[in-house]
C-alpha cells in the first residue's frame, strides 16, 4: 500500500520535525515523508529527510482571512484536512499524520494487518481509568477529546471525499480552543467521527500514543536488548507532548507533578529525545518568528482581535480580503484587562469553590488553560475590552520599590530601572521607604511581594490612584500562591512574574493578567574580592555557595551543596567549597547549625562577612563555579549573575532558574518533588518543593573540575544566554512592548 506520512510545523518546530521524520525513516523506510510548513516562505529545503510542502500549495479558502482568524496552534491544526486532501490527490492509498513531537520506535505493523475495509484509524487518549482528579484526569481528557489527534491514519475509501469535505467545513471557521463551547481545535470534532462515518477503527494497542497522560496505565520498560515495551507489547511511538529540552527533569510542562525521576524507563526515552532535539538544532529554531503573528505594519495581533474578527460580520466586511492590512480596525482589542472589584470578587469566589479540591491545571497550551478558567469563572469571550488608557501624565514607568534595601526584592526594582534606561524608556524611581511616593508617568510597577502589598498600598494610595495602570512584580518560590495573599492583587491591573514558574503559581489564583517578564541582568560594577580573602587557601578550584539567611535556610539548602561536595572531593585538597551566608546576626541559631555541620569537614570554608554589591560581584567573578542545591527559587538572581560572568553553574533543575538554565549552558541537577511535612515560615506544610539528587550533583561538580573543555563551553554558552535573552535591553524591550500594547506609550516613545 503506497503510504505518505506527514506532520505540520511553523519554523520554530523544525527540529521536532527532523527528529520525527528520522525515526519514521528508520522504522517505515517505504513511507514517503512530508512536512507542511505554516509560514509565508514558499522555498523548500532540499537537504532534509522529508519533503517540505509550502502552505501556498494547499487550496485553502480565503487564505488571508483564514490565517488571520486563528492563533499559531489553531492554524497549524486547521490546515490538516487540506494536507490529507493534497496527499491523496498525489495518488497515495494511505496517509498518516503525526504531531511533530513524536518519535516512532518500531514499525506500525497493526496498520498493515487492519481489516481491509478500514477507513480511519484513531487512538484513544486513555485505555484505562485514571485514579483521582489531579491532572491528567478523565475530566481534563473529556475537555480535550476522546481521541488524540497527534496520530491519524486515513485509507482511500468511498467515503473519503465526504469525510474531508465535512472536516474542512468544520475547521474553516471552528478550529478554536474554546472548551466552554465544547471545542478544542481539530481534536474535539473527531469525537463525532465513529458515529458519522463507517469503517472507523479504534486502535487500542498500548504501544501507540504513549504520553504523559496515560503513563499511569502503561508500564514502559527498556529491555536489555534495546527494545522498549509497553505493558509487554512493543512501543510503537511515544508522544512527547509538552516536552521542553530546556526543562531536563520534567516529563511534560503540562504536568507539574511528575518528574523524569518518577517516570521509570521513560527517562531513557526522554534523555535520548533531548539529545536528538539539540542535535537537530533546537537552539537555532526554537525562537524563529511566526509569519502570521503581526499586522502588516508590524504590530502584534492580540488573540482578542482574532476572536472579535471571527465573531463579527461587521469587522470581517470592513477588513476585506486582507485583515492583516487593517490594524486600525483592531486597536480597541486586547487580550486581557482589569475588571471591576465586584466582578472580580464574584468570579474569584466561583473559581475557588469549583477548584478548591485541586489547582487549575494546564492541559496543553496557555490558551486552553485560559479557556478552562473562563469556563470555571463563567466568563464570556465576547466581552472584549477596549485598549488604550486615558491619562494626563506623560508616557513612562514609575518604578516603586525598596531601593535602599540590600534584598532580592530591592534588587528587583533596581534591575527594572536599569532595564528601562537600557532602551531609553522614561522611568522614575519611587522609594516606598520614603514619604515622597508620587506618580510622574502614566504607569506604575510596584516591586513589592504579595504579603507586603496591602501595607504598601495603604501607605501610598495616592501613587496608585494617580497611575493610569498599576502593575505588581511578585516573587514566590512554590507552585501555589497562598490563598491569604490572593486579595493582595485587588489594587493592581496586572502582575509581572520574573519567571514562568512564578507566573504559573500566581496565575492559578488571581483573576487579573499575569505576564512572564524576566529580569534584565548585567554585572558591571565589580570590585576585587577573592576567595583567599575569605579564608580559602590560594590556588584551589573554588565552588561558591552563596545565600541570605533571611531567605530561609531550608529552602536555600546549603547542606545539600556540602554533601555533594564531600562525595565528589572527599580527599581532594585542590578543590574548595566556600559557603557565604548573609545576615547571620539575624539568624544566630541557623548560622550556629551551619558552623556545627562543618566541624571536621575538610576543604569547606564558611563566612558571614558582609560585602558591598560590587564586592559580591567580584567574589562571583573570582570563584570558578557556583553551586546551589536549593529546593525552590522564584528567579535565581545569583545563578543568572554567575552565568553572565561565564561561570559554570550547578543548580537544582527546578523552579524559576529553569527560565535561563538548560543542559547546554549549565548543570541542572535531577530532583524529586516532595511534600513539606512541616512549615518553614511562609512555606506551609502540604506544599511541594524539590529535593535535589545529591549524588547527581556530585557527579556534575566532579566533571566541572575534571573536564576543562566542557567547563569552558558551559561558561561561554551561559554568558551568551544571559547577555542576549536576559540582558537589560532585552528586558526593557519586553516592558516597552507590554506598555505599548496597553496604550500607555506614545508612538514616539523610544523602544
Amino acid at each position: 500500500m503506497r503510504t505518505a506520512v506527514f506532520s505540520i510545523i511553523s519554523p520554530n518546530y523544525r527540529h521536532y520535525a527532523r527528529v520525527l521524520m528520522a525515526s519514521v525513516q528508520r522504522q517505515q523506510p517505504d513511507w514517503d515523508r512530508f512536512v507542511l510548513l505554516v509560514d509565508n516562505d514558499t522555498e523548500t529545503t532540499p537537504d532534509e529527510s522529508f519533503t517540505t510542502i509550502a502552505l501556498d500549495e494547499l487550496p485553502l479558502p480565503n487564505r488571508r482571512q483564514f490565517f488571520f482568524r486563528y492563533t499559531i496552534l489553531e492554524l497549524n491544526t486547521a490546515v490538516k484536512p487540506w494536507m490529507f486532501e493534497y496527499l491523496f490527490a498525489r495518488g497515495y492509498d494511505r496517509v498518516v499524520y503525526f504531531d511533530p513531537d513524536i518519535v516512532v520506535y518500531s514499525p506500525l505493523a497493526e496498520l498493515d494487518t487492519a481489516p481491509p475495509d478500514t477507513f480511519i484509524t484513531l487512538t484513544p487518549h486513555l485505555t484505562g481509568s485514571i485514579s483521582g482528579d489531579e491532572h491528567p484526569s478523565e475530566r481534563t481528557i473529556i475537555l480535550a477529546g476522546s481521541w488524540n489527534l497527534g496520530f491519524l491514519a486515513v485509507t482511500r475509501h468511498p467515503d473519503l471525499a465526504r469525510f474531508l469535505a465535512w472536516w474542512e467545513g468544520k475547521l474553516e471557521y471552528q478550529c478554536v480552543v474554546d472548551t466552554a463551547r465544547g471545542l478544542f481545535v481539530d481534536q474535539k470534532w473527531m469525537d463525532l467521527v465513529p458515529g458519522l462515518f463507517p469503517d472507523v477503527r479504534i486502535l487500542r494497542h498500548d504501544g501507540y500514543n504513549v504520553a504523559y497522560w496515560n503513563l499511569e496505565q502503561r508500564a514502559v520498560v527498556a529491555q536489555p536488548d534495546g527494545e522498549v515495551t509497553v505493558n509487554g507489547s512493543p512501543l510503537r511511538f511515544y508522544h512527547f507532548s509538552g516536552f521542553d529540552a530546556a526543562l531536563p527533569n520534567a516529563v511534560s510542562r503540562h504536568e507539574h507533578g511528575r518528574t523524569v525521576a518518577d517516570a521509570g524507563d521513560v527517562r531513557v526515552l526522554i534523555d535520548d529525545y533531548r539529545a536528538a532535539l539539540i542535535a537537530a538544532g533546537s537552539e537555532s529554531f526554537r525562537n524563529e518568528r511566526y509569519a502570521f503573528a503581526t499586522f502588516a505594519d508590524g504590530t502584534r495581533i492580540p488573540e482578542a482581535a482574532r476572536t472579535a474578527y471571527r465573531n463579527s460580520d461587521e469587522l470581517q466586511a470592513a477588513a476585506g480580503d486582507d485583515p492583516f492590512a487593517h490594524s486600525e480596525l483592531f486597536v480597541q482589542y486586547r487580550d486581557a484587562a482589569p475588571r471591576s472589584m465586584v466582578g472580580a470578587k464574584a468570579a474569584l469566589a466561583s473559581y475557588r469553590v469549583l477548584s478548591s479540591a485541586r489547582p487549575l491545571v494546564r492541559l496543553l497550551p496557555r490558551s486552553l488553560r485560559t479557556a478552562m478558567r473562563e469556563f470555571l469563572l463563567g466568563r464570556k469571550d465576547s466581552a472584549l475590552p477596549a485598549a488604550g488608557v486615558v491619562s494626563s501624565l506623560p508616557p513612562g514607568l514609575n518604578v516603586a520599590g525598596y531601593f535602599r534595601r540590600d534584598s532580592g526584592v530591592g534588587e528587583s526594582a533596581r534591575l527594572c530601572v536599569q532595564s528601562c534606561e537600557a532602551i531609553g524608556l522614561p522611568a522614575h524611581a519611587v522609594d516606598i521607604d520614603t514619604a515622597d511616593a508620587h506618580a510622574v508617568y502614566r504607569a506604575s510597577i510596584h516591586h513589592v511581594n504579595a504579603d507586603q502589598l496591602p501595607a504598601v498600598y495603604k501607605n501610598n494610595q495616592q501613587l496608585f490612584a494617580n497611575s493610569a495602570y498599576n502593575i505588581g512584580c511578585w516573587h514566590w518560590e512554590l507552585p501555589e500562591l497562598p490563598d491569604e495573599w490572593i486579595a493582595s492583587a485587588a489594587p493592581l491591573d496586572e502582575i509581572w512574574a520574573p519567571s514562568a514558574f512564578v507566573q504559573s503559581a500566581i496565575s492559578r489564583k488571581v483573576s487579573i493578567p499575569v505576564v512572564h517578564m524576566p529580569h534584565g541582568i548585567a554585572v558591571t560594577d565589580i570590585a576585587p574580592c577573592s576567595p583567599e580573602e575569605l579564608g580559602v587557601p590560594a590556588g584551589r578550584f573554588t565552588f561558591l555557595c552563596m545565600f541570605d539567611l533571611d531567605s530561609v535556610l531550608q529552602r536555600k539548602n546549603p547542606h545539600g551543596a556540602i554533601d555533594a561536595f564531600r562525595r565528589a572531593f572527599a580527599n581532594d585538597s585542590s578543590v574548595a567549597l566556600l559557603i557565604k551566608a548573609g545576615r547571620s546576626a539575624s539568624h544566630p541559631a541557623e548560622y550556629a547549625e551551619l558552623q556545627e555541620s562543618l566541624r571536621n569537614v575538610p576543604n569547606v570554608w564558611l563566612t558571614d562577612r558582609m560585602l558591598s554589591r560590587s564586592r559580591v560581584n567580584g567574589l562571583i567573578a573570582a570563584c570558578d563555579s557556583v553551586v546551589s542545591l536549593h529546593r525552590s527559587e522564584g528567579f535565581g538572581l545569583i545563578l543568572a549573575e554567575a552565568m553572565y560572568l561565564g561561570k559554570p553553574v550547578v543548580a537544582t533543575g527546578w523552579s524559576g532558574n529553569m527560565d535561563f538554565m538548560n543542559s547546554g549552558n549549565s548543570c541542572p541537577v535531577a530532583y524529586d518533588l516532595v511534600t513539606l511535612d512541616r512549615s518553614h515560615f511562609s512555606y506551609q506544610a502540604g506544599e511541594q518543593w524539590a529535593e535535589p539528587d545529591v549524588e547527581h550533583a556530585s557527579q556534575l561538580m566532579r566533571r566541572v573540575v575534571d573536564d576543562p573543555a566542557w567547563r569552558k563551553q558551559l561558561g561561554e554558552r551561559a554568558s551568551e544566554t544571559i547577555r542576549t535573552r536576559f540582558s537589560p535591553a532585552a528586558a526593557g524591550a519586553r516592558y516597552h512592548r507590554r506598555l505599548a500594547f496597553h496604550g500607555l506609550l506614545n508612538r514616539d516613545t523610544p523602544a
